[in-house]
């Protein structure tokens, strides 16, 4: 035995550079606890493996920020060049990283987490789905402008109030999918301004007053007049009605929204951490879900609709991996303001008039 150890280790010592790379790679893709165990091994074998640890990345808190930017970032500066060879190897270049989703929801504002972000931005360049708070939107802006940072898949939530953001900001430019509760932003902007959308889904309340439905109903009818590219309007009713009466007037009101075959109406809503999982899989969105539902019947019991309404609000057994963690803030896409919210005197965004929300 000690031979062929011997014996492996000689041959292994003789193979190219490029070859040990991939093995590695190799290895360290079976999992993610043996990528865990490969960074370990050496400072090399940890440059090769972060990339397979990072290609889906989720922000909560502060500290989150804080590990990550840690892990990518030089751990210490080489004083006496003759001996940086035994004490520091360069880290991977922060644009090399294939970070394919990101989840930005850090409902804490501090300096600290935008400096972070902004010294590791340029690992976020290959990023294609995105889920973040309007308020982080608005506050990393700055950062955010200076890099190409351009998701094609994109979820806009909030948190204690609706953040306005501005739909001109570069990140929007190839944006061909997005799920949002606000049609109109800040500075005159709108979803009219993403020149590459093909998808939409906006959320509403379904128990709202018949006057505030017929607004969000014209307002769909705008936007869709204003969306000639647009292949596909999923209107989202995130409390789904007790009974078909209500389900009806929503279809009255939207009525030439009804007729167009671009739109559809989802009489449910499905939490978003289990949306954004289903997204960073590959799994069924919400619009597959729309074309689903749209190919029922017609006609639907208030038994049938309300047990599907329960399904997805994921009041029946939810896999151990989509459950949230303990007393982690939900994540909203509702437009309704917390009681216990506490407004930022600072953001502009919470200083004017949102009429042209929805509700």
């Amino acid at each position: 035995m000690t031979h062929y150890r011997h014996l492996l280790c000689s041959v292994w010592s003789r193979l190219p550079t490029e070859l040990l790379r991939e093995i590695i790679l190799c290895l360290g893709s079976t999992s993610t606890r043996a990528a865990c165990k490969l960074r370990l091994v050496s400072r090399n074998f940890n440059v090769w493996v972060l990339p397979l640890l990072f290609q889906s990345v989720t922000f909560t808190t502060p500290d989150d920020v804080t590990r990550f930017a840690a892990t990518l970032l030089p751990k210490r500066k080489v004083h006496i060049p003759a001996m940086k060879s035994t004490l520091h190897t360069l880290p991977r270049p922060l644009s090399s990283y294939t970070i394919n989703s990101l989840a930005f929801v850090v409902h804490t504002r501090l300096p600290s987490v935008e400096i972070g972000l902004a010294s590791v931005a340029p690992a976020f360049t290959q990023v294609k789905n995105l889920v973040v708070t309007a308020r982080n939107l608005s506050s990393n802006a700055h950062w955010i402008r200076h890099h190409p940072i351009r998701p094609r898949h994109i979820m806009v939530v909030h948190f204690g109030f609706p953040h306005m953001f501005n739909y001109r900001e570069p990140i929007f430019e190839s944006v061909t999918h997005m799920y949002t509760s606000v049609l109109a932003g800040l500075r005159g902007s709108s979803v009219a301004d993403l020149p590459c959308l093909t998808h939409l889904a906006v959320h509403t309340r379904g128990g709202i007053s018949s006057s505030a439905a017929l607004g969000v109903a014209n307002q769909i009818a705008k936007t869709l007049g204003a969306l000639p590219r647009l292949e596909h309007f999923v209107l989202v009713l995130g409390d789904p009605p007790a009974d078909e009466s209500k389900l009806e007037e929503w279809k009255e009101m939207l009525g030439s929204c009804m007729d167009d075959e671009r739109f559809s109406l989802l009489p449910y809503f499905r939490e978003l951490r289990r949306e954004w999982q289903d997204i960073v899989e590959g799994r069924e969105n919400v619009w597959d879900r729309a074309l689903a539902w749209r190919s029922l019947e017609y006609e639907t019991s208030a038994q049938k609709l309300s047990y599907l309404a329960a399904l997805v609000n994921g009041q029946c057994p939810v896999a151990p991996a989509l459950q949230k963690k303990p007393q982690q803030p939900e994540w909203e896409i509702d437009l309704v303001q917390r009681i216990d919210y506490s407004p930022y005197d600072g953001d502009p965004a919470e200083r004017g008039e949102f009429a042209d929300l929805l509700v």
